[in-house]
């Protein structure tokens, strides 16, 4: 122990300094007790223990979405569905939306046919995004059968504004607008009213009229094929297909439904027996006008053409005509909102000839031009292309 005066050392216990004399205190020492550590119950154990699993858990998860997030990722997933011929190719490209680019329509109009792209392996070369974040291009190789050199194909893809589970990128296939035909015009009759794939071509869509025709202007459409029906202000509805591509479409040539159709064809048979009928009895217009007439009928060209016609007639020795077929061709709406119809006919007929006078006794086909109007069924306003049928006799 040490002298607290002079500070040199004692020996234990002594009392007073053996060098100065002063005296020297003994202090005890005080130890202060720990504090004893108290032990973890299992509850908090379990509780910290889940914490970290979960903490791992949402790391863990979170790199995994974000790799599937990736335009790498995106594009990977797109090339298997081209590959495929799968809907999901739908679920992956950035359209314009409205009723016509929905996936129930894209998977009606688009025909592409990818099964013959037999593809053995594939790997991504390259994923490059651009310095605003907001596009990307992604590069994959791949091989098909019966070929050795690898193919590339360059896939491009844009971010979508919305996000995927509120943080995650969203990347889209850019390459929608290749298979898609943006501000599409649709010309068809005035005053009619139009379905694509049995889908109403809303009026909000009509852009432009004349005296003869609308236009309607469709944002977006699906390149591929379409069935439209358009129902013409005469109450007839009339079907035909589009081929949505980089041109526009006018509607001229179009075919009715099976049961007009068939009328019609029953119509131009009874027609034309009646006419070649009508002629070889050398009857005048007057005399078989009631035959034709109806409410609002305007029959001047009628009666032009069949006066035009009983004069060939006379002239090229025909004797006998009758209709055995009718084959529709063709139909367009006319100014006046009449059917004009090319129609071949097959017929059996009999004449002599111009120069020998011989009786002559066939069966032919011939192409001929009727027009028709439609009021309470089909009615004939024009025949102006019998004329000449028969004019080489």
């Amino acid at each position: 122990m040490f002298c607290p005066k002079c500070g040199k050392k004692n020996v234990e216990g002594a009392r007073f300094c053996e060098f100065c004399g002063a005296e020297i205190k003994n202090e005890e020492k005080v130890v202060l007790p720990k504090n004893p550590r108290k032990k973890m119950n299992k509850k908090h154990m379990i509780i910290i223990a889940v914490a970290i699993v979960l903490v791992l858990f949402v790391l863990v998860f979170g790199i995994v979405l974000s790799n599937n997030f990736k335009p790498s990722k995106v594009a990977s997933e797109y090339f298997l569905a081209l590959v495929d011929d799968s809907d999901k190719v739908y679920d992956f490209i950035n359209i314009p939306k409205n009723e016509f680019t929905t996936k129930e329509v894209f998977e009606k109009v688009n025909k592409e046919d990818d099964s013959d792209l037999d593809v053995l392996n594939w790997e991504v070369v390259s994923e490059e995004i651009s310095s605003d974040g907001l596009s990307a291009q992604v590069v994959i190789s791949y091989t098909l059968e019966g070929r050795q050199t690898p193919l590339l194909t360059t896939i491009y893809l844009v971010k979508d504004s919305k996000n995927k589970f509120l943080i995650f990128d969203n990347w889209k296939i850019s390459e929608g607008s290749s298979l898609v035909k943006e501000n599409y015009e649709i010309k068809t009759y005035k005053g009619s009213t139009l379905k694509l794939e049995g889908i109403d071509v809303d009026k909000k869509y009509l852009k432009k009229s004349d005296d003869n025709y609308d236009i309607y202007v469709i944002p977006a459409l699906f390149k591929g094929e379409y069935n439209m029906e358009v129902t013409l202000t005469n109450g007839l509805k009339a079907s035909s297909k589009i081929e949505v591509d980089n041109s526009n479409f006018s509607f001229e040539n179009f075919k009715l439904n099976d049961n007009d159709s068939d009328d019609l064809e029953s119509v131009i048979i009874s027609n034309l027996n009646k006419l070649y009928e009508y002629a070889l009895d050398n009857k005048s217009f007057d005399d078989i006008k009631a035959d034709y007439e109806y409410d609002g009928a305007d029959l001047d060209d009628l009666e032009d053409s069949y006066n035009q016609f009983l004069r060939f007639i006379k002239a090229s020795g025909l004797t006998k005509y009758e209709v055995s077929d009718v084959s529709i061709e063709k139909m367009t709406v006319t100014e006046k909102g009449y059917i004009y119809v090319t129609v071949v006919v097959d017929y059996d007929y009999a004449a002599k000839a111009y120069l020998s006078d011989e009786d002559i006794e066939k069966s032919d086909e011939d192409t001929c031009y009727l027009t028709f109007d439609y009021k309470d069924g089909f009615k004939l306003v024009d025949m102006s292309s019998l004329v000449t049928t028969f004019s080489r006799f």
